[in-house]
């Protein structure tokens, strides 16, 4: 058997010493050529990958979206009628003047969770899409609290107009006091909606509802009077001969409310705000009344 001499088993490899060839020998071309080769390849493996990074991102990215999408559905239907906490719940609060998160959210939770996920090679990039991520999503949500709030408002304001308005179609006509009173209860409530154009919207409903409810108790009262007070005296002759089966119109008379749909006879301003259809309308109620009667 071969054996290797000491002193050159003993030896290592000198790592240090790179054999060089004489450049215009086939050696040294075939290994300048290899290199190439694999500088090449290396390259090309590289940007293959930066680009299967760049995908899985997408894709991730995607699948963040619907994540919050879900949040933000879920969010808003578990809300509270008012819509008290929805923004913040889902994306916190940021300082306004250092645009820095003072209070984390929901999306926070969602967005730290899935950056492990993403590729090292696209992480820093995914970051930096968090805080436009947050401005849109944040004005999402603020409108939909918005408009949640708006929401309970008109459906609170609505049940405490019912109150009101019952209240003073079983009071009597008479009470002025009573009635101003109720009236300003609806202003006062009124006043303190947070949306102006619904808020005008429901001061202009007010003036007509409260007068009709007011009308109404007149009729309760007094159909007789009340027709005279709604100033639409043939409406009422009208709707008495049509009951009575009479085919004529009525005769003599004016439909002041016609020609002022503000006007009353009697000058009583708070039936100043009746609409003239429901002027028409309460007038032949009152008929109707002084019919059966």
């Amino acid at each position: 058997m071969a054996t290797i001499p000491r002193q050159l088993a003993q030896r290592r490899l000198d790592s240090s010493v790179v054999v060089s060839y004489p450049g215009g020998s086939p050696v040294g071309a075939a290994m300048q050529g290899f290199g190439d080769e694999l500088s090449a390849v290396a390259e090309r493996f590289q940007q293959q990958k930066q680009q299967q990074d760049a995908f899985d991102a997408e894709v991730i990215g995607r699948e963040l979206s619907g994540q919050i999408a879900q949040a933000e559905n879920e969010a808003i239907r578990n809300a509270p009628a008012d819509g008290r906490g929805l923004h913040d719940s889902m994306y916190g609060q940021v300082d306004p003047r250092t645009n820095g998160v003072v209070k984390s959210g929901l999306f926070d939770k969602i967005f730290d969770s899935t950056v492990p996920k993403v590729p090292e090679s696209e992480r820093a990039n995914f970051i930096r899409k968090k805080e436009a991520l947050r401005l849109a999503g944040s004005a999402r949500m603020a409108a939909q609290q918005y408009a949640r709030r708006q929401d309970y408002e008109q459906a609170e304001w609505s049940k405490a107009q019912d109150s009101y308005t019952s209240a003073i179609a079983q009071s009597d006509p008479d009470d002025t006091a009573a009635f101003e009173a109720i009236r300003q209860s609806g202003f006062d409530f009124i006043a303190k909606m947070g949306n102006p154009v619904a808020r005008q919207a429901a001061e202009t409903a007010w003036r007509s509802n409260t007068a009709k409810a007011l009308a109404q108790a007149m009729i309760a009262k007094d159909p007789g009077r009340s027709v005279e007070l709604l100033g639409a005296e043939p409406a009422a002759k009208a709707t008495i001969g049509a009951i009575n089966g009479e085919t004529a119109g009525a005769e003599g008379g004016t439909d002041l409310s016609a020609k002022n749909p503000n006007w009353s006879a009697s000058g009583d301003d708070r039936l100043a705000d009746l609409r003239p259809d429901d002027r028409i309308a309460l007038a032949s109620q009152a008929g109707v009344s002084m019919a059966q009667n």
